[in-house]
This record gives structure tokens, C-alpha cells and sequence, in this order.
């Protein structure tokens, strides 16, 4: 997979497009027999669907949690020792955390229809669609929210409003974190241009790109395998869209009714264009084995569009490339009508087969604390999700490089282009990217994967 950066965590073994196929060709027939076997609880149990109902009563005796993520590497390490942190603070609640876990999307809804699944999991907000279908996730109403101090505007409302499904909430999101503009300072001076004239559009990135890219330096790279390839896409198509190119001001990954692939029009074309215009002119891929990380770090990567969650070792001040990292705002298609593609982490309540209060109780107790220390987590390179956080002394006045660099993200939060939730976004996240590789590395052309993904996506939500 490379370049590894411009992916995504995997929180551990990558699933094959077998086991996902066959997980969610038949989740239908497995959530259906799973509720009438085991009468899984209705929306009464959280207090009706009115909007009413008690919450989740304060804890009264110790219990015992379960806690999954899709979190690996320093991340999973992170988090981990924040739970550690919150069960040391609140005696009466026991975790035990699970990070990482191998073939997530597998095993939770496998969990779940067999009636063992965990109290909490830490998801991404393109994966709730799909869990809601299978009726694997509690639905959290907004009165116990309310009562257990999650209130709604606490929250930057476009993560907020782009993590419901169907008007109703079911996680609560943690952070931010999507795509911006990485470059190398002393490698663009040395190149010979100014550091100090960042690009704005794509036609002067990719000139940036162009220039900077000598013998063994590279000016820029772009996803050119894996999920990665979706994600950066999908950030290009929506600002293609935001500039009516070709008309194409609706261009997304499904239509507004989720019934139809939306990506095969004019700014379907660029959003692909760009990605093999850059892989062409920046002689990729690099060689097997070598990683954009670590050529930034080198000097001979002069630029990428990438996420926050490389702070966590490019800004650390330790780091041979701390001193030269710049992060500015992603290069535009049209700057007058700027976005940028974001996604967020959240967190659930997995649907037992029985309530057990105390648990609930407990798990709102450590989602409610999770909310109040995301400051600890921001460290690993994820903006806050929660508006009280991101506008703490704590937060604004901290000396922390990762956090300097995190204002980026920040003050363009209202330009955020969230994934759309539908539920058969993973399967699309999955199968996808192979096509529109083709295309990036200029074995077909942009017009030929673009129809060639539609029919894919078309059959994929035809069924």
C-alpha cells in the first residue's frame, strides 16, 4: 500500500474484499433473524422515541466494560492509556479496552448478532449508516444526552449534523481530522521557490509539484492504492463540485437519494485528473519499501495533502522535520469556493440484547469523560470535536507543535466536507480505489475508470 501516509489507520489486518462482500451481502438476512431471535432492544429502552424518558441513571454499583476501536499503532497506544487514566480516576468502572481490532466491521456485527458484543466502540462516522442497518448501534436521544452533559452545541455543528443518520443520533464525535497542505520548507527554498507563496489552487500546486520533483526528490505525492485513493477523491470532487464545473455542482459519491454513483460527470474528471497529473509529473510510485514520511523527513518530499494525524511524529519536536514543517489550507480548485475533505472519529453504544442500566450508565459515564480530557487525544494529531475544548486557554495558549499546527484545521472548520453516510460505504471504500488506481497511474484514462466505477457502485447499491 503506498504511500502508507495518504491511507488510513487500519487498526490491524487489512480486510480482503471477499469477507467484506460477504459480511454485508448478508446483513440483511443476519440482522433480521438476529432481532427475532433474540428480540433486540427497541428505542423504548433508551426512554422512548419522543424524546423522553429518564437517561442513564448515575452509577451505583462497579461494573465491567467491554471497549473496541479501530485504533492501531501509537494511536491504540494513545487511547489506551487514556482509559487506563479514566478507570484510575473512576474506581467503580472496569475497562477492558481492546484497540486495534482485526477486521473490525467483521467482527463487531458478528459480535452483535450473536449477543456478545462490546459496551462501547470507537468507529468512523462513514460507518454508522452501515451499523444502524444491522441494528447495531443504541440510539442516543438528545434529553439523555442533555442529561449526562453532552449537550448538542457544545459540539462544532457540521461534524454534529454530518454524523446523524436519518435525523437520529447514534455516536458522539470526538474529533476532526481530514486534509490539508504539508510542505517541507527548506526543501522548497532550496528549490528554489518561496515558501512564503504557498499554493492556493491546484494549477499551482501541481507547478509547485513539477519544479520541486529533481533526481531523487519528489514535489508532491498522492494516494495510489488503497482506501486512501477514496478519501482523496472524494476531497478533490467536492471542490470541483463547489466550483460548478461542468455543471456538476451535485457531484459526490452517491446521488441525494443514495440510489446512484454521482462521480461520473466533469468534476469527476478533474478530481481524477489532478491525482494522475501529479503521479505522472512526480515520478511515483516511490520504491517498494519507502514511505512519504519518511522521504519528508529526508528532504526529498516537498509537499502532500494529508492529514492531521501525521503530526503525531512530524511535529513532535524530537523529529528531523519539526523545524521545517509547515501545514497551510489544502490548494482550491476555485478559492472563492473553498472545502476540504474531513472525517471523524465517534463513539457508540453497541446494541446488547438486554439493557444492563449499570453498564449504560457506566458507558455514558466514560463517552461523558472521553468528551472532557479530548484535549489528551488532540495530542495525537485530531482536532477536538468539542467547541469548549477547542476554545480553552489550555488549547489556544498550548506551546504544543502539534497543536500550533492543528489551528490549520481549525479556523476552516466551516468548510469541512464530510463523507456521505450510507450504508453501503464501506463496500464502495473498498472496491473502488483498485479502478481509480488504474487511472492514477495512466494504465487507462480518467474518463474509462470513472464509467468503469460507476457500474461498480450502480451494482453495489442495486442490490
Amino acid at each position: 500500500m503506498g504511500p502508507p501516509v495518504c491511507g488510513f489507520h487500519t487498526g490491524g489486518k487489512a480486510m480482503t474484499t471477499g469477507s467484506r462482500r460477504a459480511l454485508f451481502a448478508g446483513a440483511a438476512r443476519i440482522a433480521a433473524g438476529a432481532a427475532t431471535a433474540t428480540g433486540l432492544i427497541s428505542l423504548a429502552a433508551c426512554g422512548g422515541d419522543s424524546g423522553g424518558g429518564s437517561g442513564p441513571i448515575k452509577l451505583k454499583q462497579a461494573v465491567s466494560l467491554q471497549y473496541w476501536s479501530i485504533l492501531g499503532g501509537a494511536d491504540g497506544t494513545r487511547m489506551h492509556d487514556m482509559t487506563a487514566q479514566y478507570t484510575k480516576e473512576q474506581p467503580m468502572v472496569k475497562i477492558e479496552d481492546v484497540q486495534g481490532v482485526d477486521n473490525f466491521l467483521v467482527k463487531f456485527v458478528a459480535s452483535v448478532v450473536a449477543g456478545s458484543p462490546p459496551d462501547i466502540v470507537w468507529i468512523r462516522q462513514t460507518y454508522i449508516a452501515g451499523f444502524v442497518e444491522k441494528d447495531a448501534l443504541l440510539p442516543l436521544l438528545p434529553k439523555e444526552l442533555d442529561q449526562v452533559g453532552l449537550k448538542a452545541e457544545e459540539f462544532d455543528q457540521v461534524v454534529w449534523k454530518a454524523s446523524e443518520y436519518k435525523g437520529k443520533r447514534y455516536t458522539v464525535p470526538m474529533d476532526i481530522h481530514g486534509y490539508q497542505f504539508f510542505y517541507h520548507e527548506a526543501m522548497v527554498r532550496d528549490g528554489g521557490l518561496d515558501p512564503a507563496k504557498v499554493p492556493t489552487t491546484w494549477a499551482e500546486w501541481l507547478d509547485w509539484a513539477t519544479r520541486l520533483t529533481k533526481d531523487d526528490k519528489r514535489g508532491a505525492t498522492v494516494p495510489y492504492s488503497g482506501a486512501g485513493i477514496n478519501w482523496f477523491f472524494h476531497g478533490f470532487l467536492k471542490q470541483a463540485a463547489k466550483a460548478n464545473v461542468g455543471g456538476a455542482s451535485t457531484a459526490d459519491f452517491f446521488t441525494a437519494d443514495g440510489k446512484k454513483a454521482n462521480f461520473n460527470n466533469p468534476a469527476g474528471v478533474e478530481a481524477l485528473q489532478i491525482m494522475a497529473d501529479v503521479f505522472k509529473r512526480c515520478n511515483l510510485p516511490f520504491p517498494d519499501g519507502v514511505a512519504s514520511l519518511d522521504l519528508f523527513e529526508q528532504k526529498k518530499l516537498g509537499s502532500m495533502i494529508n492529514g492531521p494525524w501525521n503530526l503525531n511524529r512530524l511535529a513532535d519536536p524530537k523529529g528531523p522535520a519539526a523545524a521545517e514543517l509547515r501545514v497551510a489550507f489544502s490548494p482550491q480548485r476555485d478559492p472563492k469556493n473553498p472545502s476540504w475533505w474531513a472525517q471523524s472519529h465517534q463513539v457508540a453504544l453497541a446494541k446488547p440484547t438486554k439493557v444492563d442500566e449499570d453498564k449504560r450508565s457506566g458507558s455514558f459515564d466514560f463517552i461523558k469523560w472521553l468528551n472532557d480530557h479530548i484535549l489528551d487525544w488532540s495530542k495525537a494529531g485530531q482536532l477536538p470535536a468539542n467547541k469548549k475544548v477547542l476554545a480553552s486557554d489550555a488549547y489556544q495558549k498550548s506551546e504544543l507543535l502539534v497543536h500550533k499546527h492543528l489551528k490549520v484545521w481549525e479556523k476552516n472548520l466551516a468548510t469541512a466536507a464530510f463523507m456521505p453516510l450510507h450504508p453501503k460505504h464501506v463496500e464502495v471504500e473498498n472496491d473502488l480505489p483498485p479502478i481509480l488506481e488504474k487511472a492514477i497511474r495512466g494504465q487507462i484514462s480518467v474518463q474509462a475508470a470513472l464509467a468503469e466505477g460507476e457500474t461498480l457502485v450502480n451494482n453495489i447499491l442495486s442490490k
